[in-house]
């Protein structure tokens, strides 16, 4: 729904929705024959990005199913709109971070350390700087006209994620010496559709067969034609949740525009 909305308005998919629930962090998206369902009190986050002709806008939100907002919410939430508030021309992004840090613990909870937010190039969904989620004692000077997504992450967990070894999203890398038939043939339909932007693999198997699919993937993540991004989960099974805006750094404050 969320993709097809996005195409409907005169967009693309800048990567493929992240819907990921309770201590899955990052980088769960569904598959084509997905039969989960949330439960009530689940915290859902929705991660989407939309582009036009490579230049993207990237949001992130959560909800509770069938709940009230609480502290868990209301921690990542309360975190973005506190850093952009401080957001200008010459503030360290190590700066920011504080702020993000700062406002998570006073619910009582932490940051997930190890993810952040991140700059915004044509066709580059995650570039240069990176955004901490606490200070990190050193950072990147922003300045005017920077394109940047702040992302916080709250969690009641240990304020880490790690690798779920589930991989539903990949990326174009580069061409590589590909002997099969079938790879060579997908990796042209990933680079004339997606240039370097992420896909899913149930994209792909509209096009191909999800068996086809599945194995020619495997087979260019394999020769370092694509890389494959793994779910995230919270180190200790914490509940995590996520709010985020894309923004252009400008002297009288932060262009909003998601």
């Amino acid at each position: 729904f969320i993709e097809d909305k996005t195409r409907e308005y005169g967009g693309a998919p800048a990567f493929p929705v992240n819907i990921s629930v309770n201590n899955i962090s990052a980088h769960d998206t569904p598959t084509l024959d997905d039969q989960r369902t949330f439960t009530k009190g689940d915290y859902v986050k929705i991660d989407m990005g939309a582009h036009v002709e490579g230049y993207i806008a990237d949001t992130a939100y959560t909800v509770r199913v069938d709940s009230p907002d609480d502290d868990l919410v209301k921690a990542s939430r309360d975190a973005l709109n506190a850093a952009l508030e401080v957001v200008r021309p010459g503030i360290q992004t190590n700066e920011i971070g504080a702020v993000i840090d700062e406002t998570i613990r006073s619910y009582g909870l932490v940051p997930i350390e190890n993810l952040t937010g991140h700059g915004l190039e044509q066709y580059v969904a995650h570039s240069a700087p990176s955004i901490p989620n606490l200070d990190v004692g050193a950072g990147v000077k922003l300045k005017e006209g920077d394109v940047i997504a702040i992302e916080p992450f709250a969690t009641d967990g240990a304020g880490s994620v790690m690798d779920d070894e589930t991989y539903l999203i990949f990326k174009y890398i580069s061409d590589r010496p590909v002997r099969l038939q079938l790879a060579r043939k997908m990796l042209a339909t990933i680079k004339n559709n997606y240039n370097t932007l992420p896909f899913a693999q149930r994209w792909l198997s509209k096009i191909y067969s999800k068996r086809k699919a599945e194995f020619a993937l495997k087979y260019l993540v394999r020769s370092s034609s694509v890389y494959a991004f793994s779910v995230l989960k919270e180190s200790d099974g914490g509940n995590v949740t996520q709010a985020e805006h894309s923004l252009i750094v400008r002297e009288d404050g932060p262009e909003i525009y998601t």
